[in-house]
């Protein structure tokens, strides 16, 4: 679970699919229950499988605790399209399906079947193929998807969950995948668990478990950087760090729900850090045969190289800290900007051992320097693995070498740094004893005027064998910090926190160390409301809720999303571009008699081909410079301007691709009887909006300059998706 988020059953085909393939055939002695050939007509009496699929294969998979069919239908030349499915070979039940059917023909980008549509054909499914587990299921009140899809036609998905005693189980039970544009079931999955379920006899009330999270210290004062999902270009300014209140505690805000104490998972298996591999060799230089010109940007990047330390010099500063021998061959540098911060240039160099090293050939060295201040920013060695029979440094003795070390390399931030104690160590429960494990690791976090930013920081490894730092990574974000000035106190954090997602007695696999095996678990966990997006973090003053991003997550209102648009004749096509979060500029009201900005008309067809997200806080500038590099608009246009008909038509019947054709005037005849108002390079576009149905008008003129509502928008916007292509 997300912090503070909510788990979708989806993705458990593929997960359960490697499951399966990582076992072999069944024994004689494992003879399953249910035959090959009860297998395929169960399957077949539930699923139309298309005639051209007669390659079929199949095979029985064993995995701990049970069997599965896996039968597979394929065109025979192998042109493309499937239908798998999957029958638990002990109760006949079939668990998952999946068709596949490569695209022949165009298709309308605006849904045939409603949402409620597919959750009906869906529960007719699962009341089919599973009718004995259905008392345990209860469908997911899902937020209704966009009805709009950036990559083509739409599917939707629906959400079972089990649950016992009224108790939900989480990730547990099924989904299924119907095509909007037909109504056609594309894949489903059942994912169970025989885990036996405790009895809730004796757990605590939501109120005791509110006040065990509250006591346990699980909402912390934070900084957080957003994340980023792509580099910032030069000179652009990168996300702040906000300071947020999160839950940060190694139970991620999870209450056992009979002692109300937090419940901390014992470590399975331990992530460790990998060593950088190495960069792509520098570019060797090439004589020109004469001065070219330089561009502005050119020019800037060579004055932004003066000044930066030589590739030898950020060597020396890495083999220093490291205390690598430097008969070690470098094989690779190379000089970039750090993502993050584009004004910075970074040096990445990488070593090995000289050829014919003997027992020393295992050795490397990757390192990175800040190529102008010097600032060792990681390196991570390979040493010998050393008598792993020696006792070594003890974690207290491995700690103080750590701090010795980061007080040395960081010498004016170290009062900053304070070790977390929560992060591993280093040690994972294996066969090895905490004495033979070969290293001990160490995560010192940044604490700026007594507030922590666990996403910055150090991480120490030490080789106990060896006795000395082998890895070393700095995180350090050098924008200024927002001050703790105005923030709420915990308390109000914590209310806030466990009314948008409240405790919700649930029933949890956990692993168990001690039994070494996984069961199930009643417990309390912060859950956001079905319907209602997840979220990471509050801010710290307002309490506003947070995506991973920084950005406000909205509630999302049930019923209607305008209130204004009752008798509008494009009612159904407003109601659309709601549902996708597209035309919201005055919230729950549309004003659709109101005239449309080119804008606001941009933005809307920019969100439904790239994703309403990325376009719903961008300036209006730059929403007019992408509709020109989109090629819907010809010409810089002020936002604010208003939208005249024969500019409309324009922009829809480019956004299909079909200019070429509206560049051909000639070969149409349009309807208007004011034809002859209509500019020729303006009657292709208004010919082509009448034959696909995007814009009629009154069907019998078509004021070219007359200018667009809202409503009127919404309605040709909405008409060119339903055209096939």
């Amino acid at each position: 679970m997300g912090q503070g988020g909510r788990v979708a059953i989806t993705g458990l085909w593929v997960v359960m699919m490697m499951a399966l393939f990582l076992t072999g055939g069944a024994s004689a002695a494992d003879q399953p229950a249910v035959e090959l050939e009860q297998a395929i007509q169960v399957v077949r009496q539930n699923f139309e499988i298309p005639a051209e699929f007669t390659d079929f294969t199949s095979s029985l998979n064993q995995y701990e605790g049970g069997q599965a069919w896996y039968l597979v239908w394929n065109r025979p030349d192998r042109s493309g399209g499937s239908f798998s499915a999957q029958v638990d070979a002990n109760t006949g039940e079939v668990t998952a399906m999946n068709k596949w059917q490569p695209q022949t023909g165009g298709s309308s980008r605006v849904p045939a079947v409603s949402w409620s549509e597919a959750r009906q054909t869906a529960a007719q499914l699962l009341q089919r193929i599973i009718p004995g587990r259905m008392d345990s299921l209860v469908i997911i009140e899902d937020k209704e998807p966009s009805p709009f899809s950036s990559t083509g036609s739409v599917t939707y998905t629906i959400n079972w969950r089990r649950v016992s005693h009224q108790i939900p189980v989480d990730g547990i039970g099924a989904w299924v995948n119907i095509d909007a544009t037909n109504g056609e079931v594309l894949g489903y999955s059942l994912n169970w668990s025989y885990l036996p379920l405790p009895d809730p006899k004796g757990v605590i009330g939501a109120e005791a478990a509110r006040l065990g999270f509250a006591k346990n210290d699980i909402v912390k004062l934070e900084y957080q950087l957003p994340e980023q999902w792509k580099p910032l270009t030069s000179g652009a300014e990168g996300d702040k760090p906000l300071l947020v209140y999160i839950i940060d505690h190694p139970s991620n805000g999870v209450i056992d729900a009979f002692t109300g104490q937090p419940l901390i998972p014992d470590r399975e298996q331990l992530v460790t850090g990998v060593g950088g591999k190495g960069m792509g060799g520098m570019a060797e230089d090439q004589a020109l045969n004469g001065p070219i010109p330089l561009t502005p940007q050119e020019e800037e990047e060579i004055e932004n190289l003066v000044g930066l330390l030589s590739r030898e010099k950020a060597a020396d500063i890495i083999l220093q800290w490291a205390d690598m021998d430097k008969d070690l061959v470098l094989r690779s540098a190379s000089l970039e900007k750090d993502w993050r911060h584009p004004d910075i240039r970074v040096w990445s160099l990488n070593w090995s051992s000289p050829p014919g090293g003997g027992g020393d050939a295992n050795r490397y060295l990757y390192g990175r320097v800040n190529a102008r201040s010097g600032e060792l920013l990681s390196f991570t060695s390979g040493l010998p693995r050393g008598d792993q029979t020696a006792a070594g440094l003890s974690q207290a003795e491995a700690r103080r070498l750590a701090e010795d070390f980061l007080r040395r390399v960081q010498d004016s931030r170290f009062p900053e740094f304070q070790l977390d104690p929560d992060a591993p160590s280093g040690f994972i429960d294996t066969k090895l004893s905490v004495s033979e494990w070969p290293t001990w690791s160490f995560k010192f976090d940044r604490i700026h005027e007594g507030i922590p930013f666990p996403g910055n920081g150090a991480d120490i490894t030490v080789d106990r064998i060896h006795n000395r730092v082998t890895s070393y990574t700095l995180n350090w974000e050098y924008s200024a910090l927002p001050t703790a000035d105005g923030v709420m106190g915990l308390e109000q954090a914590n209310q806030i926190y466990l009314q948008e997602a409240p405790l919700t007695l649930t029933y949890v696999a956990y692993y168990s160390a001690a039994k070494r095996d996984t069961e199930m678990r009643l417990v309390y966990l912060p859950k956001v409301p079905d319907g209602q997006p997840g979220f990471r973090m509050l801010d710290a003053v307002d309490g506003t809720r947070l995506d991973n991003q920084g950005r406000p997550v909205a509630i999302i209102p049930a019923g209607p999303v305008f209130n204004d648009i009752t008798g509008s004749f494009a009612a159904k096509e407003i109601e659309l571009l709601g549902k996708a979060g597209l035309m919201k500029e005055y919230g729950e009201q549309f004003h659709p008699g109101e005239a449309i900005k080119v804008a606001d008309l941009m933005r809307a067809m920019l969100g439904i081909y790239q994703g309403q997200e990325t376009v719903r806080t961008i300036p209006d500038s730059d929403v007019i410079k992408q509709a020109l590099a989109r090629g819907w608009l010809k010409e810089e246009i002020a936002p604010e301007s208003t939208v005249p008909r024969a500019m409309l038509a324009q922009v829809l019947i480019r956004s299909l691709g079909l200019e070429y054709l509206a560049e051909i005037p000639e070969i149409y005849r349009l309807p208007y009887r004011d034809t002859a108002s209509i500019s020729e390079d303006t009657r292709g576009y208004a010919a082509l909006c009448w034959g696909l149905g995007i814009i009629r008008a009154d069907g019998v003129s078509f004021e070219p300059q007359r200018v667009i509502t809202l409503a009127e928008a919404a309605a040709a916007l909405v008409n060119s998706l339903r055209v096939k292509r």
